[in-house]
Order: structure tokens, then sequence, then C-alpha cells
């Protein structure tokens, strides 16, 4: 009898001692570890193995599912990883990590609707904190470039960074956005040096940036202003004289004699803007037209003027020169994102050149979200 029971507890010990070394009934966490180790290491095909090993043990648990949608996705796997992040959602109740995982398969997948539609739910879902919708619109972004949609695709960097300044990918696709579909250089430099500021220094996308894509767009602006009319034969002592007499010209009342001597300033120096802005004020009490062309050559000397840009705008506008006055202000916007004044104009324009409602309703809410100071 003293035998029987020494044996049972033997058994039972050699049980216990089985559970705890491992050998005990597996719930697929010891994969899931060993799957995580191989993931970061990126041994993706170790990784996948032992994430599906895990799955097929728990095949209702979220996390493991966005792990291998995830290494699904990397190894280009493309409807194995929609499988698997379509299985997580069924059981995450709505989880944001499942729907940006989702949505960006959806992007690899060219499913852009799909795409759009998922980081838009996110991006303006208020439960979530603002660095994870920023992530959203800046992810919302890209699929509008990828589709073409450039002012769709700046409204969504810009809502990215009004709620995370921080967000180096919105800044990095902003300034490729202003370079290859505005065509907007100096906004595009301004985009990159800020993306390189926040970026880790040895990250090979910020070298690739600093060495290559911020010189290329210093000597493109450099070119352009070099093969402006005029520009080789500037004499910037004549312009200086023909604006202190078109100065006193104006003082005196002298209208004619004014507008006479800003154009001998701008001739001297067609790379002044107080030239050409000057110009501009002097016709706009005789000529509308020739004030609008002067005030877009001082638009075109000074990208960071941002009220010339407004008044040149309106100007556009009133003229009735409606897509003129869309650049306009949409160069305005680039200059300066929160200026109330620049959407509100950018938006009368788009709705007065047709067939650009989505566009102006887009810029509307982005309107929506800058707090107005109030006097």
């Amino acid at each position: 009898m003293n035998f029987l029971h020494s044996s049972a507890l033997k058994a039972v010990s050699a049980v216990l001692t089985a559970a705890l070394i491992g050998c005990g009934p597996n719930d697929g966490s010891r994969e899931f570890e060993q799957a995580k180790e191989a993931y970061a290491v990126r041994n993706l095909e170790k990784a996948a193995k032992l994430f599906e090993k895990s799955v097929s043990v728990s095949p209702a648990d979220v996390d493991r599912l966005l792990y291998l949608a995830r290494v699904k996705l990397d190894l280009g796997e493309l409807a194995a990883a929609k499988d698997a992040v379509e299985r997580a959602s069924l059981n995450s109740d709505g989880d944001a990590d499942v729907g940006m995982l989702a949505a960006q398969i959806a992007w690899h997948m060219k499913d852009y609707k799909a795409a759009a539609n998922g980081f838009s739910l996110l991006a303006n879902d208020e439960r979530l904190e603002p660095a994870l919708c920023a992530q959203a619109w800046s992810a919302l972004g890209v699929v509008e470039m990828t589709c073409e949609n450039a002012h769709l695709a700046r409204v969504a960097f810009l809502r990215a960074l009004r709620l995370d300044r921080k967000n180096a990918a919105a800044w990095y696709h902003l300034g490729l956005l202003y370079r290859d579909s505005f065509g907007y250089l100096e906004a595009a430099l301004e985009q990159f040096e800020i993306f390189v500021r926040l970026e880790v220094a040895a990250d090979p996308r910020v070298q690739k940036v600093q060495r290559t894509v911020i010189p290329a767009l210093k000597e493109a602006i450099a070119q352009t202003t070099a093969e402006r009319p005029g520009a080789s034969k500037r004499n910037a002592a004549a312009c200086a004289t023909a604006i202190a007499k078109a100065e006193a010209a104006t003082k005196k009342g002298r209208t004619k004699d004014a507008v006479k001597a800003w154009q001998e300033a701008f001739s001297a120096d067609a790379l002044s803007y107080p030239a050409a802005i000057g110009l501009a004020r002097a016709y706009g009490q005789s000529d509308a037209k020739k004030s609008f062309e002067a005030y877009r050559a001082a638009c075109a000397l000074r990208p960071s003027a941002v009220s010339t840009f407004i008044t040149t705008g309106a100007l556009a506008a009133k003229l009735g020169f409606h897509s003129q006055a869309v650049e306009i202000y949409s160069r305005a916007v680039a200059a300066s994102p929160a200026s109330i004044d620049a959407l509100d104009g950018l938006i009368r324009a788009l709705r007065k050149v047709g067939g650009k409602a989505n566009v102006a309703k887009a810029y509307q809410l982005y309107r929506e979200s800058i707090p107005v100071k109030r006097k």
C-alpha cells in the first residue's frame, strides 16, 4: 500500500514537472514568442511558419492574427495578409491597429477606395490619440497621392500636421507632393528640411534627402531665378534710383510719373520685389490687368509673401480669373497653411471654377479645424 502511494506521488510529480518545462498541453504561446523573435531579426519565413502554428492553436487571438498579417504583408503574400487581418477584425471590436493594418494591406493590393475609407475612419475617430489620427491622415495622404488627387493629399498631410507637428512622414510626403505635383519648389524645400530635423540622421531616407533631394531643389530654385527675363541684366543702383523717384512722385500725387518710375525700376532689376510690388500698386489706380500681372511677378519673386498672394488672388477673382485665383491662393496656403484668408480665398475660387466641389469641401473641413484667434 505504501508502495502504491509512493508511485502515485511520483506520477503527479512527473506531470507537474513536464508542464513546467513546457511539455504540457500546447497553447501556441511558445511558438508565438519564438515567432516574434524571428520577426524582430527579419527572419520572415521562419516567423511566418511559427505565427501560423501559433494561430492554428488559438485562431481567434487578435495579436497573433495581426502579427501573421504583418509578416505575410512583408513577404508580399497579400491575399494571406488580408485573410489574417479580416479574421482579426472579426474578433477585435474596432481595434485601431487592426483598422490601420487592414487599410495598409488594401493600399498594397491597390484597392485604393478601401484603403482611403479605412484610413479616413481612423483619422476622424475622436476617441483615438491625436498622434494615431495624424498617422491615419498621413497614410490617407499617400493614398490620395497615389490616385493623383493632389489637393486632397495636401489637405490630408496638413491635417496630420495640425494634430502632430512631429509626424515626419507627413512632412516628407508633403515635400514630395509640393515638388512633384504642385511645382512649389521653395515650399518643398521647407518640408524636406523640417523632415531631416525630425528624423534620425542615419536613416537611409534622411541621407538621401540631405545628399540628393535638398541640393537638387536648391539648384532648381537658383536656376529658375537666373532664367527669369531680365535676370542677367540687373542694375541694382539704377533700380534704387528709380524707386526713390517713384516714391517721391507717389507722395506728390503724380500718378503717371509714379507709374513710369516704377516701370523704370522693374526694368532695371527684374528680380526686385520692391519694384514689382510698387508697380503693381501704382497700376492698381488705372489698369487692373496690368496691376494683376505685376502682382503675379511680385509673388514669383517672394513665395513667402502671404499678404501679396492674398491681394493678388483677390484681384484675380475680381477680374474673373478664377483658375488663376485657385493657383495663387493655393500658393498662399503653401506659404502659410493656417492662414484663414488664404484658405477662404482658395475655397471661394475652387467653387467658382466648377467640378471642384469635393476639393473645396476638403479644404473647408481643414479650415474648420483651425482655431480662429479672436481680436
